[in-house]
């Protein structure tokens, strides 16, 4: 499922040293995107599948994942059962 397959993305872009691409925020309660080209090229299209960064959105969004925009994480993206190191409460994200 899609919010367990980000999950995993995160934590590989962490390990693998892609995490300038696309990454936890220090807190772990949020992620951002942050080389949107080459996360398509290179994350999109291998891990999930796409090739534009919209349908990526609209993915999120069906899970209720939220884009912030006000504060320090403006930008990123915000789902409250995605939490850094918890990849267990990606099972309980449903899709709207």
């Amino acid at each position: 499922r899609f919010p367990t397959e980000l999950h995993m993305v995160l934590s590989i872009a962490e390990n693998d040293g892609f995490d300038d691409i696309v990454s936890w925020q220090a807190h772990g309660r949020c992620f951002s995107v942050r080389k949107k080209q080459e996360f398509v090229d290179k994350i999109l299209s291998s891990y999930f599948g796409q090739s534009k960064i919209a349908s990526f959105q609209r993915q999120l969004s069906m899970y209720g994942f939220l884009r912030l925009t006000q504060g320090p994480d403006r930008g990123c993206y915000y789902h409250e059962l995605f939490l850094k190191h918890k990849l267990y409460l990606c099972q309980d994200i449903t899709r709207t």
